[in-house]
């Protein structure tokens, strides 16, 4: 306890006082030609620059056209769910054909291209692109030049396609072991750490040209809900919210960051009334008075039920965001997204910009800074990508390479009581491996020898936890893959179950390792990519330490 207090009371000295944030100045040619360009375009373009929208298929079809060139709308979110991403040359060719539509139409001002590529479980780039080991993985590490590395290598293969933006880094503290919807996507569970590493994120893709967006102001990792599909409540004292929520971002504001994205989420101590997105004292008061920032606010989707759920509609929804402070309106493939192609939001907004003087004025500050940052990065001069070279730059075996010492330093012990680790070879072993776990039985298939293997359902009955324990010795090691054990409860009863000295693996999240008996060990790579899977044989199969550092603590 008393740690515990000391590390808070020094942050909340840190970050209470937010100094002010001295601005990247663009070069005097690039203001002037910022001003040129503003007041060059009509309130329909300015109002259209402001939407930064997803889009169903692969291809320029009627619908996305209409958005480009009537709506004038100032960027697009990629998802593989909308079927965006198929190819690395048909995602190019998309983007080629989609930039040359906006700098031939209304105000010539080429789009924000934006993807979710966080790692993990949150990738969006097609193969063959590496998909990287999530954040948390890069967080058990603690290695900042590791995260440099991944930013690097994911830099190299956005630009490739003619992607400018990541909605990433997340700066999300996960210390609620019951946070739905952050979990392993977060460094993990100390302010400094998630710090330093989203700052060294940050600035790595700051110097390769992608407009790195960091995620989700003022935070989310305390949340027990999802705010896709609820409004999470987050109850800490504001002395709290300084040393734990907000600190990384107030570390990435000092480091030059461009864009921050707001969360869905009601922190009473900021504001009892209003979600962070649609409060101007989270967004105006905290954001831009306390901590000097002065780039894009950008929304989370406004299609998300946390939005919603206090709005009602799209439209409103939208309204209420940049009446809050917000400079790009951001809309996900969330359920009823094709609705944007038809102009009921765009209008919407533009009705209410007409009729509000100062929202006019907010509007202007807001386009000011969606061309500073286009120009800053070298947008408005956008030139096509070569979609024939795009795969040749996502195959890059080096980034492979990468993304294996990175799944090898992240593999963690999050306990072993019974001293399990490292397997000796002299020591018999068995296997137990869920359905849901055929990727991991690969990984180990190697090793697996003369000894017991047996499969079992993802949930199995009393009568089958029972016909495994009889099959197994009662000496040696079990080797027990664990899915998830929230939605697979009846993993842990196998576990307790057991003979002998048990070893379960987390391939799901790193809390799962609260939800078993204490005399289990739990080893995670806090992923289940490739490399991670990879990483978690050589540890189990003896050929490997594991020498992560956990960045979460246990319930």
């Amino acid at each position: 306890m008393p740690a515990f207090f000391s590390r808070f009371s020094v942050a909340i000295l840190v970050c209470i006082a937010f100094p002010t944030l001295s601005p990247l100045r663009t070069h005097s040619s690039l203001d002037a030609r910022v001003e040129a360009l503003l007041h060059s375009m009509t309130l329909e373009q300015k109002v259209g620059q402001l939407f930064l929208v997803p889009f169903a298929g692969s291809a320029l079809s009627a619908d996305l056209k209409r958005m480009i060139a009537q709506h004038h709308i100032g960027g697009v979110v990629l998802f593989n769910i909308a079927g965006n991403i198929v190819t690395p040359r048909q995602t190019a060719q998309l983007i080629n054909e989609m930039q040359a539509l906006a700098t031939s139409t209304g105000a010539k001002v080429p789009l924000f291209v934006a993807v979710d590529e966080e790692g993990g479980r949150v990738s969006r780039l097609p193969a063959p692109a590496v998909r990287f080991p999530s954040q948390m993985a890069l967080g058990a590490t603690r290695s900042v030049t590791l995260a440099r590395e991944v930013a690097q290598a994911n830099a190299a293969a956005l630009k490739a396609l003619g992607i400018n933006m990541n909605l990433a880094p997340v700066l999300d503290v996960n210390d609620n072991p019951s946070n739905p919807v952050i979990g392993t996507r977060a460094f993990g569970a100390d302010p400094a750490l998630v710090g330093q590493l989203g700052v060294a994120m940050l600035k790595a893709y700051k110097e390769a040209g992608i407009i790195a967006v960091v995620k989700h102001f003022p935070g989310h990792g305390g949340a027990d809900a999802d705010s896709h599909t609820d409004l999470p409540i987050i109850r800490r004292g504001l002395a709290e919210l300084h040393a734990i929520d907000l600190a990384p971002f107030a570390q990435a504001v000092r480091a030059g960051t461009d864009a921050v994205m707001t969360a869905h989420v009601i922190m009473p101590a900021l504001d009892p009334d209003h979600p962070a997105t649609f409060s101007p004292r989270v967004l105006q008061e905290v954001l831009r008075a306390q901590m000097g920032f002065e780039g894009l606010i950008v929304s989370d989707s406004l299609l998300m039920q946390g939005a919603l759920s206090t709005t009602g509609r799209l439209e409103q929804a939208a309204v209420r965001a940049l009446r809050a402070g917000v400079d790009v309106l951001a809309i996900g493939a969330d359920p009823g997204y094709t609705q944007l192609a038809r102009p009921s939001v765009y209008r919407a907004v533009l009705d209410a910009v007409r009729a509000d003087p100062k929202l006019q004025r907010h509007v202007e500050q807001a386009v000011r800074r969606i061309l500073e940052v286009k120009a800053r990065y070298g947008l408005l001069d956008w030139s096509p990508v070569d979609a024939g070279v795009a795969e040749a730059v996502l195959r890059n075996s080096a980034k492979h390479e990468t993304a294996r010492r990175v799944a090898r330093a992240a593999v963690t012990v999050l306990r072993d009581p019974q001293a399990v680790l490292p397997l000796r070879a002299e020591l018999p072993r068995a296997f137990v491996v869920p359905m849901g776990a055929s990727d991991f039985l690969a990984a180990i298939r190697p090793c697996v020898r003369g000894e017991a293997l047996i499969r079992i359902r993802d949930n199995p009955s009393r009568f089958e936890i029972a016909t495994v324990v009889r099959r197994l010795p009662t000496a040696g090691v079990v080797v027990l893959a664990a899915t998830d054990l929230v939605s697979h409860p009846n993993q842990a009863k196998l576990a307790a179950a057991l003979p002998g000295r048990v070893l379960v693996v987390g391939l799901g999240a790193p809390y799962d390792a609260a939800r078993l008996p204490a005399e289990v060990s739990f080893v995670t790579a806090f992923d289940r990519t490739a490399h991670a899977l990879e990483a978690l044989a050589e540890v189990v199969c003896g050929g490997a330490k594991a020498e992560g550092q956990s960045p979460i603590t246990l319930p």
